[in-house]
């Protein structure tokens, strides 16, 4: 008689104390991935921006735990969430950059008012376009489909994540993110391409530290502050960079004289923010090390025991 195969088990008190931990985060962000998803049809900015961030979250997580899964069903995970997250992108970048143009030209009074609604009617139309297509994606039977696989518990177990892995492992795994940031802070960062470089690993290092920040949680949410901090400039430095790209693009329908002074708006905003960046980021490494030193005790317990309340 053939034996049936067990199913896999969900009790996180049977797996040892880092895989439990790692198990509860990619469950919370599973569960943050179709809370988000299921409002996508109104196609609030909102709820856009949120879906994005479970999404990144969760592709992060996998990255760095990717040791203690299963390596081709981990790698396939990744691209889905990747595909899902590129397609909110376009909604995303044009509410973004609506917002940040008009705020700018309320900085200079001087701009013609023709000028300025031929900017609100031609970025109007760009978020008008780009939701309508995401309309149309997120009413489609394949994107409920592969919404309902992203966030199935069965997708995550699937991943098999090693039942053996004390906190001294998942610690050790936290801690690789921060050699790339490490490395992209030794200089401060100029171009574009860096700046863009350093908030990716940023962020791949926040997602990594919030899902062990419990266990010292003082030391952590210092760091976790700094981080946001950086991040929110780093972040504005690309959307101004990106829509610098786009003013470029609509010249004909904008003007050549106005778009060119668009421009150097964004320019001089864009000198701004790296500036900010660059003093915000260099107060993140000794934040992180403080927080290493606290941990210091937790990098060397076995994996039988459990995890700290």
């Amino acid at each position: 008689m053939r034996r049936s195969r067990a199913a896999p088990a969900t009790d996180h008190a049977e797996f040892a104390d880092g895989t439990g931990r790692v198990r509860a985060a990619l469950s919370e962000q599973q569960a943050r991935l179709r809370s988000t998803s299921a409002r996508l049809h109104a196609a609030r900015a909102a709820d856009i921006h949120d879906a994005r961030v479970a999404a990144r979250r969760l592709r992060s997580l996998l990255a760095t735990y990717r040791p203690l899964l299963d390596e081709r069903r981990t790698r396939r995970l990744r691209r889905r969430l990747r595909a899902f997250a590129r397609a909110l992108s376009e909604v995303r970048e044009a509410d973004v950059r609506r917002d940040m143009l008009l705020a700018l030209t309320m900085l200079e009074p001087a701009l013609a008012s023709a000028d300025i609604r031929s900017l609100r009617a031609t970025l109007r139309q760009s978020c008008s376009k780009s939701r309508r297509s995401l309309r149309r994606k997120v009413s489609s039977q394949a994107w409920a489909s592969s919404v309902r696989k992203l966030g199935a518990e069965g997708t995550r177990l699937a991943l098999g994540a090693r039942r053996g892995a004390g906190l001294a492992d998942v610690l050790k795994l936290v801690d690789r993110p921060w050699r790339d940031a490490a490395e992209l802070l030794e200089r401060p960062p100029r171009s574009a391409a860096q700046l863009h470089r350093l908030r990716l690993a940023l962020k791949h290092c926040r997602y990594a530290l919030e899902s062990v920040s419990s266990l010292k949680a003082t030391e952590a949410e210092r760091v976790l502050d700094r981080l946001r901090s950086v991040q929110d400039s780093l972040g504005e430095h690309r959307d101004a960079v990106q829509a610098r790209q786009w003013v470029r693009t609509q010249e004909e329908r904008l003007g050549q004289a106005f778009a060119r002074r668009l421009d150097r708006m964004l320019r001089r905003h864009e000198r701004t923010l790296r500036a900010q960046a660059v003093e915000r980021a260099a107060r993140v490494l000794p934040a992180y090390a403080a927080w290493r030193r606290a941990t210091r005790g937790l990098r060397t317990v076995p994996a039988a025991t459990r995890d700290p309340a």
